[in-house]
């Protein structure tokens, strides 16, 4: 059987195996979002970053016990489209606002951007995005400019995409706007939306937006 197991995932097992776990969230409210039910008596133990098990209180020891008492533990909310350049700041300072609101993770489309910069601000949003702790995601525009009558700062097709398309941080083709352009079978736009070898299934990669599939 082939090995499948991510180098962080040996980490983590290796860690466990040692011994304590780094964490131990006690006294809270536990939201179990599976079942839907709220959870009392449960300590929350973390090793690394991730969360290990959930299991009865004081049952456990862990290097460090952070008492949370009358508090409630919920998993972070995942917006899964925004236009980041909306808001008028950096991934970096995005991310410094909503994360203290209970954001973990977004999906960005940094259409906006690339309708002014092309690819340079596409690869700008994904370096500032690196290391911050906002778990930020992109989706590569896919109509820019937006619509032919408009005159932006760059027009990408499928090519200029590409060099993005082993990034880790990119999943996939961003909402495609021009339906006509899908429904007459625009070739420079088809090759985006289903020619790309990356976004076939196999790669599982995705496409999203104002299409129907």
């Amino acid at each position: 059987m082939p090995d499948t197991l991510t180098p962080a995932v040996r980490k983590l097992q290796a860690r466990l195996a040692a011994g304590l776990p780094d964490l131990c969230l006690t006294g809270a409210v536990a939201a179990d979002v599976f079942n839907g039910v709220w959870l009392t008596g449960v300590d929350v133990l973390i090793t690394g970053d991730r969360i290990t098990s959930l299991v009865p209180t004081g049952s456990v020891k862990a290097r460090e016990i952070v008492d949370l008492t009358g508090k409630t533990i919920l998993p972070a909310f995942i917006d899964s489209h925004v236009h980041i350049e909306s808001s008028m700041l950096t991934p970096a300072h995005f991310s410094d606002l909503v994360v203290p609101e209970g954001t973990g993770t977004v999906v960005a489309d940094p259409h906006e951007i690339a309708n002014v910069l092309g690819t340079e601000g596409i690869r700008f949003m994904i370096e500032n995005a690196e290391g911050c702790p906002l778990d930020i995601r992109f989706m590569l525009p896919s109509c820019v400019p937006a619509t032919p009558f408009e005159h932006a700062g760059a027009v990408l097709e499928a090519d200029d995409l590409a060099p993005f398309f082993n990034d880790p941080a990119v999943l996939g083709l961003a909402e495609v706007m021009n339906v006509p352009g899908v429904l007459a079978g625009d070739e420079k736009l088809l090759k985006k939306d289903c020619a790309c070898p990356v976004f076939g299934a196999a790669c599982g990669r995705s496409r999203a937006g104002h299409q129907r599939h």
